[in-house]
C-alpha cells in the first residue's frame, strides 16, 4: 500500500506541476491606441552587438523588458541559472548597467542530458523612456553587452510597448514562460469577440523568441489546432552558428508572410487566416521535437481587445491521476485521524 501511495502520489503531483508549469504566460496586456517593438541580438562578441527599435516620435513609452536567454544547463555546467548569475554578469543596455533581472524562466527538455534554460527578464522602462526622451527619430539601436556571460547566453530581446494617439485601437500581450518541448497549449482570452479578420485594418500578428536554435533544430506552432508551421527556430537574429549565439525572434524588419522554410521562417507570423469573426478566444501549441529548443517568448499584437493568457485545460487522463492522487491522500488522512 505504501508503494502503491509514493507513486500515485508522486504521479499525481507531476500531473499537477505539468499542467501548470511552464506554459507562455501572460507578462502583460495593453488595449487602446497602442504598438510593439520587439527585437534581438546574439553573438559571443564583446559587446554581443545592437538591438533596434521602432517607437513613433512623441509615443508614450509603457513598458519595456529585456529578456536575456542562457545556454542550457546542466549541457553545460556553468549556465546562469539564478537571478544573481544574471544580475552579477555585467549585461548593459545602451551602457546602462542592468541588474534588475527579477523574473526567472525557461523551456525543460524531455532530454535529461540537455536539461533545463533560465531566460532572466529585467524590467528597463525606465531606461528606454530615458534614451528615447526628446527624440526626433523613430528608429533607434542600442548596444547590448552580455559582460562574463557573453558565451553562455545565448541572446537578448528588447521588447516595448507604447501609445501614440495615431495608432489605431487595438492590444499587445507580452508573454513569457519556457514550453515543455514535448508540446503545450496556452489559450488566448479576449473581453469582446472578434470582428472580421477579412476586414480592411485588422492586424492578428503572433512573434516568438527561441534560444538554443541551429542547423535543423526546428518547433511546430498550431493556432487553433491548425497547422501555422513547422520550421520555427534557427539563428536568425544570432552572428554566428555557435552555442552562446543561436537567437531568434519575430520583430523588426520581419516578414508576417508566414513563410515556408527553415531558412525563410523568421518567427513572425500573420493569425488572421486562422481566426474568425465572433472568436473570443483562441489556442498557441507549440512543440519542439527535436527537445533541444528553448521557445521563452511571444508577442501579440490584435485588432482586438486581450484579456489574458492561461494554459489549457488538462486531458481527462490527467485530471483522473490528479482525482486518484487527492482521493489516496484524503484516505491517508482518515486512516491517520481514526488511529
Amino acid at each position: 500500500m505504501r508503494r502503491f501511495t509514493r507513486w500515485t502520489l508522486a504521479a499525481a503531483m507531476c500531473a499537477l506541476s505539468g499542467a501548470a508549469s511552464a506554459n507562455l504566460t501572460l507578462a502583460g496586456s495593453w488595449n487602446g491606441n497602442v504598438g510593439l517593438s520587439v527585437d534581438g541580438i546574439g553573438s559571443n562578441a564583446s559587446p554581443t552587438g545592437d538591438v533596434q527599435a521602432v517607437i513613433p516620435v512623441g509615443a508614450t513609452i509603457l513598458q519595456a523588458y529585456l529578456y536575456s536567454a542562457g545556454t542550457p544547463f546542466p549541457w553545460y555546467a556553468d549556465s546562469p541559472n539564478t537571478l544573481a548569475a544574471y544580475n552579477g554578469a555585467g549585461i548593459t543596455l545602451a551602457g546602462n548597467a542592468i541588474t534588475n533581472f527579477d523574473t526567472l524562466m525557461g523551456a525543460t527538455s524531455t532530454r535529461a542530458d540537455i536539461g533545463q534554460w533560465y531566460t532572466a527578464r529585467a524590467d528597463v522602462t525606465s531606461v528606454v523612456q530615458a534614451l528615447a526622451a526628446g527624440a526626433v527619430t523613430d528608429n533607434f539601436s542600442w548596444s547590448v553587452s552580455e559582460g562574463s556571460l557573453s558565451n553562455r547566453i545565448d541572446g537578448e530581446v528588447l521588447a516595448i510597448v507604447y501609445s501614440h494617439a495615431s495608432l489605431p485601437m487595438g492590444s499587445v500581450a507580452l508573454l513569457n514562460g519556457g514550453q515543455n518541448t514535448g508540446g503545450e497549449t496556452s489559450i488566448v482570452n479576449l473581453g469582446t469577440p472578434l470582428t472580421d479578420p477579412t476586414a480592411v485594418g485588422f492586424a492578428a500578428q503572433l512573434g516568438l523568441g527561441i534560444s538554443f536554435s541551429c542547423c535543423g533544430q526546428q518547433s511546430t506552432v498550431e493556432i487553433n489546432g491548425s497547422g501555422l508551421t513547422t520550421t520555427a527556430g534557427n539563428f536568425n537574429d544570432g552572428l554566428v552558428a555557435s552555442d552562446g549565439s543561436l537567437f531568434t525572434v519575430g520583430g523588426i524588419g520581419d516578414d508576417p508572410g508566414n513563410n515556408v522554410g527553415y531558412a525563410s521562417d523568421d518567427e513572425l507570423y500573420d493569425l488572421r487566416p486562422f481566426l474568425a469573426a465572433g472568436d473570443t478566444s483562441f489556442s498557441i501549441f507549440t512543440q519542439n521535437p527535436t527537445n533541444d529548443d528553448n521557445i521563452f517568448f511571444a508577442s501579440l499584437y490584435l485588432t482586438g481587445d486581450i484579456r489574458d493568457v492561461t494554459p489549457a485545460i488538462p486531458e481527462p487522463e490527467t485530471y483522473a491521476l490528479m482525482l486518484a492522487g487527492l482521493g489516496v491522500m484524503a484516505m491517508v488522512a482518515r486512516r491517520r485521524k481514526t488511529r
